[in-house]
């Protein structure tokens, strides 16, 4: 006993402690990594009264090969480096998020647009034939080559994205692609709570950037 009658702890104790709040901290960090895309609502600097039909079509190699499950949206790390998988906070896939936020976004400017939920597994014939069942004036296909975050303090975001637009017999009207990786603020306390921000931000814009495009405004209107 020391001289406040309590028994110092040994080596193997402390180290079982430091073990057991490292794996606290690690269930702390995984469970709360998520993020939210569906509520993600592009700007148009357009209107329209279009029937719009909109999928998403996820084409991500680890996604289609089966080593991510569709939910996965990237990466955040420990101080060590450690990477862990975020996915969407409501464990939907990320290809029907991120149809909501084309529909809440073509909504906005006016557009009637329903969704259509594809497989990682479709070819576009088969997803350009889903998205015409219901006969819409237009139809919407965003193909998702990539998109993942990888965060340890600041978030890079890295993105290959193509939305095409085709008429009601499956004519291609118009595409647009954006390509590459950008790096996001960040901060060193709490980097995934920034993150969680952050994310869904950059999405945003890269979905407001592609509707916005001469090509795709042209093709929808």
């Amino acid at each position: 006993m020391d001289g406040r009658g309590t028994t110092p702890r040994s080596g193997a104790e402390m180290k079982f402690q430091g073990i057991v709040l490292f794996l606290a901290g690690m269930t702390l960090l995984t469970g709360c990594a998520s993020y939210d895309y569906d509520a993600s609502r592009a700007n148009l600097s357009y209107s329209g009264q279009r029937r719009v039909a909109v999928a998403t079509w996820d084409q991500r190699e680890y996604v289609v090969s089966g080593d991510k499950d569709p939910d996965f949206v990237g990466l955040q790390r420990t101080k060590m480096g450690i990477p862990f998988n975020v996915t969407t906070t409501s464990q939907q896939p990320l290809a029907t998020e991120m149809t909501n936020s084309l529909i809440l976004s073509l909504a906005g400017a006016g557009f009637t647009a329903a969704p259509v939920t594809l497989t990682p597994q479709a070819t576009e014939g088969s997803a350009v034939f889903a998205l015409l069942h219901d006969k819409p004036a237009r139809a919407l296909l965003l193909k998702v080559n990539e998109w993942k975050s990888d965060t340890l303090m600041k978030p890079t975001v890295y993105y290959d994205l193509t939305l095409n637009v085709y008429d009601g017999v499956g004519r291609k009207l118009g595409s647009k692609t954006v390509k590459g990786d950008e790096d996001l603020e960040g901060r060193v306390f709490n980097p995934s709570g920034k993150a969680k921000k952050t994310v869904p931000e950059a999405f945003r814009l890269k979905i407001e950037q592609l509707l916005n495009s001469p090509e795709i405004v042209t093709a929808l209107k």
